[in-house]
């Protein structure tokens, strides 16, 4: 993923709440989905959803609804 504003490693992983909800805002906001896990993403949902696009947040809301 290429992003101007940071420059992270290609073998980085987060490891904490803070930085799997840095990296999940990052990659959703700018339709980075390459790599991310469902699990991961519905894990972190409820405190990321406040961080995210209001269409990318709604698109989700109804993927997890219809793909329990």
């Amino acid at each position: 993923m290429f992003n101007w504003d940071y420059n992270i490693t290609k073998n980085w992983k987060p490891k904490t709440e803070g930085q799997w909800l840095w990296y999940l805002e990052r990659k959703i906001n700018y339709d980075d989905w390459k790599g991310l896990k469902k699990r991961i993403i519905k894990k972190y949902f409820p405190k990321l959803k406040k961080r995210l696009d209001p269409g990318k947040r709604e698109m989700l809301k109804i993927y997890f609804k219809k793909h329990v």
